[in-house]
């Protein structure tokens, strides 16, 4: 199997691992938009200690002086440097939350 191309290009994917390695990070509940004083950019807050909890709601944008407070400026590095958004999705991914629109009544 050495030296073979086409052999070394094949992964194998569990099962249970398939829907993880099918998403990508623009479909995470941990794919968030940092808004610093000038420009706005896509990270990933996954590790950050506050909104890593799989059952904490996370808004769809952060400050990123809030950021610094809980992690620290290597934590708004670390979550900034994974914000590519077409990139494979992690071993903590989740769904993001679809928004409830209420309903308006028919009248008639």
């Amino acid at each position: 199997m050495r030296g073979n191309s086409l052999w070394e290009s094949h992964r194998i994917v569990l099962p249970e691992l398939c829907e993880r390695a099918a998403k990508r990070c623009a479909d995470c509940r941990f794919f968030v938009r940092i808004q610093g004083r000038e420009e706005a950019r896509w990270g990933c807050v996954a590790g950050l200690p506050g909104y890593g909890a799989p059952g904490k709601l996370i808004p769809e944008s952060l400050p990123a002086a809030e950021v610094i407070r809980v992690a620290g400026k290597d934590g708004l590095l670390r979550a900034v440097s994974r914000g590519d958004p077409n990139a494979q999705a992690c071993g903590l991914f989740l769904p993001r939350c679809r928004k409830l629109v209420p309903s308006v009544p028919e009248y008639r």
